[in-house]
C-alpha cells in the first residue's frame, strides 16, 4: 500500500486487519486470556448510527480588551499579554486507571467517520485488537492546531517503515472529542494514517481522568516549534470558518484536554495526561515508550 508523506495525503490506514471508518459489522469484545484484570467479555452488539444532534462544540468566549493608540484611529491587543493570563497547568497524575475504571470506560461507544459505533474496549481487548500493544492518543477538539501539529510530528517521526518495524507490534488509534462528521476533515488536514474515532460525549475522557483546562502552557513543545501562538489561534478559527453548515460548531469542546494510553493484554501499561492545551507527551518520549529508541 503506498505511503505518502506530503502535506495532505488521502486517508491511508497502516494498521492491518481493520478498516478505518468503513466497518459494517459490530466488533466482538472479549477478555484477554492473559490478563486477569482485563474487562469482562461481552456479546457482540449492533452498531448504531450517531445522531448529529447529540454533538456540539462548546467554546469559551473570552473578552479581549483592545488598546487604542494615542491618535484614537486604530486599536490592537497584545497577544503575549493575553496568553500569559492562561498559563496555570492542571494538577493531574499519570496513575494508571483501575480495573473498575477500565470496565466503565470500555463500554463507552466511539464513532467512526460514518457514524457507526463500537465500544472503546474493542480497541484494546477481544478479537478486534491489532498488535500486541495498542497506543491510543486522545486529542482535543478537531480544530485544535496544537493537536494537529502533534499528529503531523508523529507521522514524520514514525513513518511506515518505523511503524511496521517496532520491536513490539503496536497499533495506534486517535480519538477526538468532536463529531464524527469532522473526522474526514481531520484526516485531510493532518494526513493521519491511523484510525480516527470520535467520542463527543466526553464520558470516556472523564472516566480515564482527562479533564478540561484554560491553560495553554508556559512551554512550547517540540512538536509546535514552527507554530506561533497567534498563528495557532488564527488557524483554528480559519478552519472552523471554512467548514460547511452546522458541522463547523461540532469540532468538540474547546476546553477539553486529552492524553496518551498504552494498552497490553487489556491493561494500561503506560499513560500520560495533558496538563494544558499543548501538553501531549513529546514524540521523543513516545518513541522511548514504544521501544523504538
Amino acid at each position: 500500500m503506498p505511503f505518502l508523506r506530503n502535506k495532505s495525503p488521502p486517508a491511508i490506514s497502516w494498521p492491518v486487519g481493520r478498516e478505518d471508518g468503513t466497518a459494517t459489522t459490530s466488533p466482538k469484545s472479549s477478555s484477554s486470556p492473559s490478563s486477569p484484570k482485563s474487562p469482562s467479555s461481552t456479546k457482540s452488539s449492533s452498531r448504531h448510527s450517531y445522531q448529529n444532534s447529540q454533538s456540539s462544540a462548546s467554546t469559551a468566549a473570552t473578552s479581549i480588551q483592545p488598546e487604542v493608540d494615542s491618535s484614537g484611529t486604530s486599536c490592537h491587543y497584545d497577544a503575549d499579554d493575553f496568553f500569559a493570563r492562561c498559563r496555570e497547568d492542571l494538577d493531574v497524575s499519570d496513575d494508571y486507571p483501575t480495573a473498575s475504571t477500565l470496565a466503565q470506560a470500555g463500554d463507552v461507544p466511539i464513532f467512526d467517520a460514518n457514524g457507526q459505533s463500537r465500544p472503546f474496549k474493542s480497541i484494546y481487548s477481544g478479537d478486534t485488537v491489532i498488535g500486541e500493544r495498542q497506543l491510543v492518543l486522545f486529542i482535543r477538539h478537531f480544530y485544535c492546531g496544537a493537536c494537529q501539529s502533534y499528529i503531523k510530528a508523529l507521522n514524520a517521526s514514525i513513518d511506515r517503515e518505523t511503524y511496521f518495524g517496532m520491536p513490539i507490534p503496536t497499533s495506534i488509534t486517535v480519538i477526538g472529542c468532536g463529531s464524527p462528521a469532522l473526522i474526514a476533515h481531520y484526516k485531510k488536514v493532518t494526513g493521519c494514517p491511523y484510525p480516527i474515532y470520535a467520542e463527543p460525549s466526553r464520558k470516556l475522557y472523564e472516566a480515564l481522568g482527562m479533564s478540561w483546562s484554560l491553560s495553554i502552557g508556559s512551554t512550547k513543545p517540540d512538536y509546535m516549534k514552527d507554530t506561533t501562538l497567534p498563528g495557532w489561534l488564527a488557524g483554528q478559527l480559519k478552519q472552523m470558518a471554512k467548514t460547511d453548515g452546522r458541522k463547523k460548531f461540532r469540532g468538540g469542546n474547546w476546553l477539553q484536554i486529552g492524553g496518551e494510553f498504552l494498552f497490553q493484554d487489556g491493561e494500561v501499561v503506560w499513560c500520560h495526561r495533558m496538563r494544558n492545551y499543548r501538553g501531549h507527551a513529546e514524540i521523543s518520549q513516545l518513541r522511548r515508550v514504544l521501544e523504538i529508541d
